[in-house]
């Protein structure tokens, strides 16, 4: 799962235009972690990375104060 969701997230980077942010690896990290906690453990696919990355990006606004 791990090896995918760093390759996906590769692939995303590139497909929003930014290069491979410093903080890749524990953005996969907290991917993996997520999908094996909500996700179907046989049945997992790329829009439950989607999913997971999402609920990394509101983990950080969360952390913002506004």
């Amino acid at each position: 799962m791990k090896d995918f969701v760093d390759k996906y997230m590769i692939y995303q980077w590139g497909v929003i235009g930014i290069d491979k942010p410093d903080n890749h690896d524990s953005i996969v990290e907290f991917i993996v972690e997520d999908v094996k906690e909500t996700a179907d453990s046989v049945d997992w696919h790329s829009g439950d990375v989607d999913i997971a990355f999402r609920r990394w990006i509101e983990s950080q606004i969360k952390d913002l104060d506004f």
